[in-house]
């Protein structure tokens, strides 16, 4: 069985624990507090990002880009419930002993009961909303920054859109990832605040002493920056860069993905090698990633779905 050498990148549930435990205790927690704020800018055009940001892969936030949407404006909770409540959604799917099944309008409820010094966060992640409740993609239209998304032209346009929110608690923690498929990373903070800390993609960790993450930490590469993501903020994450986020506040955000063209080869690598496991391996796949299997099988039926793909079929 390969074994990945860069701790960072590992899925195992010592690696991810250990790396977690990193932010509270030792060499990286020192530093994380004074990392450097990450680039804020406000009224970028298309030209610009493009040429500043997205040629030569510097990520920023794009401050009030999204302020106008009426997400922005008019979302809560209470008004998700109201809405969409009987529409069925995995809570904590990313925890296979936590995942359960509920209606938004009971997450809602749960998330309002769920309090106290001793309560455990709970997290709503990658709801494809819409597949779900397609009603509420008008409250997010399309940026007009993302058009170079070559999703599109790859899987279509229904496919190519399978955007996800994510509503969770107050102190809600997404561990530090890189995210899948060599896509870049837009996340569109709509209600609440969250904390991001991120770092370049050639960090690299090959034990887990404190000789090894005063390194990590010291490394021109590892490029470790923070931010506050506000309502009404864009991130922008060129691919692979490491990310980690803690919820401030209760938030509700977008996780919008984008294929840069240049990255079309690692991508389909990516998503066949993931796609032949799945099919070929899955019970070694669901050994060494525990915490990911279920996640990964909701994608890949998410996406089927958008594409009409009959899993059921062997040929089209």
């Amino acid at each position: 069985m390969h074994v990945e050498p860069n701790i960072l990148r590992r899925h195992d549930l010592d690696s991810l624990a250990a790396v977690e435990r990193a932010f509270h205790t030792g060499p990286l927690s020192e530093v994380v507090a004074s990392a450097p704020q990450l680039e804020r800018r406000s009224g970028l055009t298309v030209e610009e990002f493009q040429r500043e940001y997205r040629g030569p892969l510097r990520p920023v936030i794009l401050e009030n880009h999204v302020a106008d949407w009426p997400s922005v404006r008019t979302w809560s909770f209470d008004h998700l419930a109201d809405r969409c409540g009987s529409v069925r959604v995995v809570v904590d799917s990313y925890n296979t002993k936590a995942a359960r099944e509920a209606t938004v309008a009971e997450f809602v409820r749960m998330l309002k009961e769920n309090r106290g010094e001793d309560a455990t966060p709970i997290y709503l992640q990658e709801w494809y909303y819409q597949t779900t409740a397609p009603e509420l993609a008008a409250d997010m239209p399309e940026m007009e920054i993302a058009q170079y998304d070559f999703r599109r032209n790859l899987y279509g346009e229904a496919a190519s859109t399978n955007h996800q929110l994510w509503l969770g608690q107050q102190g809600g923690i997404t561990r530090l990832h890189q995210d899948s498929y060599t896509v870049d990373v837009m996340h569109a903070q709509i209600v609440g605040e969250k904390l991001w800390y991120v770092m370049g993609p050639e960090a690299i960790l090959h034990t887990d002493t404190e000789e090894d993450w005063t390194r990590l930490c010291k490394a021109p590469e590892t490029q470790l920056m923070q931010c506050v993501l506000k309502p009404g903020d864009v991130l922008y994450l060129p691919a692979n860069w490491y990310h980690r986020i803690e919820l401030l506040t209760d938030s509700i955000g977008l996780g919008r993905k984008c294929l840069d063209e240049v990255n079309l080869q690692a991508h389909i690598r990516q998503r066949m090698t993931e796609l032949l496991a799945l099919a070929l391996n899955p019970d070694e796949v669901k050994q060494t990633h525990p915490e990911l299997f279920d996640v990964v099988l909701m994608r890949s039926r998410a996406w089927a779905n958008r594409m009409n793909i009959d899993l059921s079929r062997l040929r089209p």
